[in-house]
């Protein structure tokens, strides 16, 4: 078999992610993760068949249920894979939350859910697990992809507990982005739902600015006059409402603009502005509207010091969380994963989100400009685009002709390849 320059750089990747697992259990880690991307399933035992398990199923067992190692360190080591290998000064993290629909009730917090698709075979409330799900947003040339980085299961009930724990995420990962040597930008990327004040708050108090779209009746007022030296009582906090004449007062402004994947004529009117939800703090306000859209949708920025065009295009990015879930819900299995325990299943799908993310990586690393060269694994579409789906392909190549114990060295306990001595030089420049 060939061995590409992506498989050895997915080798290299895996033994950097690993390198938190204690060394007692982190071959039974790979063998799991391997088989995560190759079966796509979502169960453990699909994952261990396909991998050609030699141990106990026990070994495994206790590896996901009483293991000493933690999800939350592997997240870290993969963020610091994405920094060190797609660098840059700004990173976009994007919150959200979606639904995975359960039958049984023994399955861990599970109750019933509002179900905002509103499908028609649906009814309005499902019963099922909620995951509230902390990306990052990646632009790589012409390419942006969401990759999964913390997901946590809603327990409690209420909307109140599902902001706390969308701003705990935030705080848990915001130390592993400044450990990089120049300054950075933070922002945070949610829909209607996260914009609110018990939202934006805390995390602006984090030094995390925030983008989002939010109610086209929200409160906004321009700043005041001010305060005259004859004038009595204290300064006014706000100033003229922007209301329907107000409104159309802004000019409008009509461009160009690549936003959801496409170019196309975006109208659009920006201002600054104070929001009184916010207690007064200045954002900007974009009231923007598509081609084929009849109404206005209002979008508010904390960041200051990014164009109305700008704030546009990031929003969009926002939209990538979407496929990202249709993928690793139903393509690689979160929709299936089943365990008794909370603990467990957050750690399972962590594997399977990790899985997941070097697929995706690899991807955006294979459609730049410095791997123009490299060869598809299907030889008939050497001219086309490498997708995702071709490098998962790929990666299924290598893990099904080779077996786990000939990549895996005991000694150094590290993933390595029959033919490491010919590309010993490549390996040591990753």
């Amino acid at each position: 078999m060939e061995i590409s320059f992506l498989h050895l750089i997915a080798i290299c990747w895996i033994n950097f992610v690993i390198a938190p697992i204690p060394k007692r259990a982190v071959g039974t880690y790979v063998e799991l993760l391997i088989g995560a991307v190759l079966s796509g399933t979502g169960h453990v035992t699909d994952a261990m068949l396909e991998v050609g398990h030699q141990k106990h199923f026990t070994t495994y067992y206790k590896m996901l249920g009483q293991g000493q190692w933690s999800w939350i360190a592997v997240a870290r080591q993969l963020v610091l894979l994405i920094v060190k290998y797609f660098p840059r000064k700004e990173w976009n993290l994007v919150i959200d939350d979606f639904i995975c629909p359960r039958v049984s009730e023994k399955a861990p917090a599970v109750k019933y859910h509002h179900e905002h698709s509103q499908k028609p075979n649906r009814s309005k409330y499902i019963w099922g697990q909620q995951w509230i799900s902390l990306g990052l947003a990646l632009p790589w040339g012409k390419i942006c992809a969401c990759i999964p980085l913390l997901l946590r299961l809603h327990k409690k009930v209420g909307n109140t507990s599902k902001i706390k724990r969308a701003i705990i995420l935030i705080k848990l990962v915001l130390p592993w982005f400044k450990q990089q040597k120049d300054e950075i930008v933070m922002r945070v990327l949610a829909d209607c739902w996260y914009m609110k004040s018990t939202f934006i708050l805390p995390i602006i108090e984090l030094g995390v600015n925030a983008i989002g779209q939010v109610r086209k009746d929200t409160a906004l007022f321009f700043e005041p006059e001010p305060k005259s030296p004859n004038q009595k009582g204290r300064p006014k906090k706000y100033g003229t409402k922007i209301t329907g004449t107000e409104f159309d007062k802004i000019p409008i402004i009509s461009k160009i603009i690549k936003v959801y994947g496409k170019r196309q004529i975006v109208k659009y009117k920006s201002t600054k502005c104070l929001a009184r939800f916010l207690k007064g703090m200045p954002v900007i306000a974009v009231w923007c509207q598509l081609e084929n859209q009849k109404s206005w949708t209002l979008i508010l920025s904390t960041d200051l010091f990014v164009t109305p065009e700008r704030i546009i295009k990031l929003y969009g990015r926002r939209w990538k969380t979407e496929p990202m879930f249709n993928e690793i819900k139903h393509f690689f299995g979160i929709a299936r994963a089943w365990e008794q325990t909370s603990s467990t299943l957050h750690r399972w799908v962590s594997m399977i989100c990790l899985s997941y993310a070097i697929n995706r990586l690899l991807s955006l690393l294979a459609q730049s400009k410095t791997f123009k060269k490299i060869s598809p694994f299907v030889q008939w579409r050497q001219n086309g685009v490498m997708t995702a789906g071709l490098i998962r392909m790929g990666l299924k190549i290598l893990f099904r002709h080779f077996s786990f114990f000939e990549l895996w060295n005991p000694k150094s306990k590290k993933l390595i390849l029959p033919i490491q001595s010919k590309n010993s030089k490549i390996l040591s420049k990753l």
